[in-house]
């Protein structure tokens, strides 16, 4: 009897450890799909390519859900050697934030671009027709508002953001330029002291002559003084790659500039750098002063 008893009271012992074994897994599904919705995203991401002269330009949209009207547009441009994952931070937090944006792999851009091209076929032209051709694909959508287009890039595509804005100045309304490159110019000078090589390494990446060529055929700093709408300008101290002279010389000569450093900032933004600079740059794009 001894032993029927403790084996009738371990059946229930099991039967009762098995119940809250099945409650607990029951319970799992409800506690995932509330996790879902708890990160559920504000905005959705839209592919969005387009062709240059019959070649694939690959893009992502960022489209903020439920904001009502025309929005304004962000066109984000990675730097020398990099692609549009570069900038998906900062289209992210803009899409967060009612602030449609979008991203795309300049042609030829980088040994890892979505994009057709090679590296060696590229230059800071080349690639200044890419923007063109993004700009000109979303003239005229009635998604965004009118005369609310900014342009937003980083190193080279900060360079490219500036050059573009010079050059077709009635078209953009305001402009982000982090850590531009402005001193490629100099860079490819050198480079080509000699003569002009096939091919160059520049930092990590192998370009082509086409590249050294076109940088030389204009000056930066006359081109983009035409533009005289507003820029914010960011750079860090400790930029390993672009002395912060450069950006400080792009505020003298741009007529409505303003110029944040970052102390201790390197070349690529990072943690609360990154923040800060996406916060600041929002704030631009609102009409409202950076903090």
């Amino acid at each position: 009897m001894m032993r029927n008893d403790g084996k009738r009271a371990g059946i229930v012992q099991n039967t009762a450890g098995l119940l809250i074994l099945l409650i607990l897994l029951a319970l799992l599904p409800a506690a995932s799909a509330g996790g879902e919705a708890a990160e559920a995203l504000s905005y959705r991401v839209e592919e969005c390519s387009l062709e240059r002269d019959s070649m694939h330009l690959f893009g992502e949209l960022y489209l903020p859900e439920g904001a009502e009207g025309p929005l304004p547009l962000v066109i984000l441009c990675h730097g020398l050697g990099s692609n549009h994952e570069k900038m998906v931070p900062y289209a992210e937090f803009f899409a967060e934030n009612d602030t449609a944006a979008y991203v795309f792999d300049f042609i030829g851009g980088s040994e890892v671009s979505r994009s057709d091209g090679k590296m060696t076929e590229m230059s800071v032209l080349t690639e200044a027709e890419d923007l063109d051709a993004v700009i000109d694909y979303f003239r005229g959508d009635e998604r965004f508002a009118e005369g609310k287009l900014f342009l937003f890039g980083g190193s080279q595509g900060g360079m490219i953001c500036l050059y573009t804005a010079g050059k077709r100045p009635g078209d953009i309304a305001g402009l982000v330029a982090l850590y531009p490159a402005l001193n490629l110019q100099d860079i490819c000078r050198q480079d080509t002291a000699n003569g002009v090589p096939d091919t160059v390494q520049i930092r990590n990446h192998i370009v082509g002559s086409v590249y050294l060529k076109d940088m030389l055929t204009f000056d930066i700093y006359e081109v983009m003084k035409n533009y005289t709408g507003p820029v914010l300008l960011m750079h860090g101290t400790a930029d390993p790659m672009v002395p912060v002279s450069y950006a400080e010389k792009a505020a003298e000569v741009l007529s409505d500039a303003e110029l944040i450093i970052l102390e201790g900032a390197g070349h690529g933004f990072k943690g609360a750098d990154l923040e800060r600079a996406a916060n600041d740059a929002l704030r631009f794009i609102r009409g409202e002063k950076p903090e």
